[in-house]
């Protein structure tokens, strides 16, 4: 499943980033280092800028290399304070693949773990105002819950996910969609809203 999670100010990149909200920062890899540190590795897209000295200054960082610099995106190794988000990824034993997208603040990453797991991650996450929201989830699984859908929602939703209105970036706005199902832009959106609500709470086994 894919989420967006608002990134604390005090982890570096979701300062940095929130500085130049038109920059996109991938990051590639992490791993713990120095029992509490975290060492990775960033791709910073955007102008042809050397970043290093911002980064070096940024909260909790300790260190700042740059390993790369093309006309499109620079390359960057990181080492900082170990973070709250790698520490109760290692807890819960939550996989989250890379590359993992942030813009202005807001990391994007497709999380894979146990259903009790995420559960409590995505709770943690929503009590420390990190507000979690579901951005697409694997065709494969609307097995799993097509029984709580009306037959109106699942025929909503296969036209949302085939038409990428699921995507990164979308394909499709809410208005193009709503014209395509020969609906009101405020109906499908209802709609939409109630799907995910009920794809979340079906994933996790109660509200969230």
């Amino acid at each position: 499943m894919k989420f967006e999670l608002r990134i604390p100010p005090k982890i570096w990149y979701g300062e940095f980033t929130r500085r130049h909200p038109e920059l996109v920062v991938e990051q590639t890899s992490i791993m713990s280092v120095g029992g509490n540190e975290t060492l990775g590795e960033y791709e910073i897209y955007g102008p042809p800028v050397d970043w290093t000295s911002e980064i070096a200054g940024s909260s909790g960082v300790v260190e700042v290399e740059s390993l790369d610099r093309r006309p499109t995106y620079g390359r960057y190794q990181v080492r900082y304070r170990r973070s709250s988000l790698l520490a109760l990824q290692t807890k819960l034993e939550v996989l989250a693949r890379f590359p993992r997208a942030i813009r202005n603040g807001i990391l994007e990453c497709e999380i894979i773990a146990r259903r009790s797991h995420l559960r409590r991650l995505v709770g943690i996450f929503a009590k420390a105002g990190s507000e979690p929201r579901l951005v697409s989830l694997p065709r494969d699984s609307l097995r799993s819950v097509r029984p709580t859908l009306t037959p109106v929602q699942s025929a909503l939703l296969r036209q949302a996910l085939g038409q990428g209105y699921f995507e990164v970036p979308r394909r499709i706005t809410l208005t193009q969609l709503a014209q395509k199902v020969s609906r009101s832009k405020s109906s499908v959106s209802r709609t939409l809203a109630v799907v995910e609500r009920k794809l979340v709470q079906t994933v996790y086994g109660t509200p969230l």
